[in-house]
């Protein structure tokens, strides 16, 4: 039992310190999809019921059965880097449940810095409304590959 628990703080050490990818990248385009779904509510009833001498008074309250609309924004970045002497283009995408927080996208043309940790990158940009403070947008990492025209190498 000894060596399996110091085994998995061994193996959670080795993944705990492995470092992350440091890069700056340059935004090529972006875009947002919304996919709408409906919500519906049950509808539910409550009766109360009283009596007294013989009669009984009941009120039947109900209430629900409305549907709504919701929305998930994903948002899709595409974005380049060099790495050793190459073109490399990230397919970045990321998810948000309200509209305002999916339209932070990273101006076109322009570079940022940023990290990769495992599956994710965190790019650092400033905010829109307020330039002097700065952001991290994590993105889920879908795609890596050569950029087109860059001769890869076999």
């Amino acid at each position: 039992m000894r060596i399996r628990i110091a085994s998995l703080f061994l193996v959670l050490g080795v993944a705990s310190v492995t470092p992350a990818q440091q890069l700056t990248v340059t935004a090529i385009s972006h875009s947002t999809q919304e996919k709408n779904y409906t919500t519906n509510t049950p509808v539910q009833s409550s009766t109360n019921c009283n009596g007294m001498n013989f009669a009984v008074n009941c009120n039947t309250t109900t209430y629900g059965g409305g549907s709504q609309i919701h929305a998930v924004y994903r948002f899709t970045q595409l974005v380049s880097a060099s790495q050793d002497g190459k073109v490399i283009w990230y397919t970045l995408t990321r998810t948000a449940r309200w509209p305002w927080s999916a339209m932070d996208w990273l101006t076109d043309g322009e570079s940022f810095s940023a990290e990769i940790k495992g599956k994710h990158m965190f790019i650092t940009c400033r905010k829109s409304v307020n330039q002097e403070k700065t952001e991290t947008l994590k993105y889920d990492v879908l795609d890596i590959r050569p950029a087109p025209g860059t001769p890869s190498s076999c």
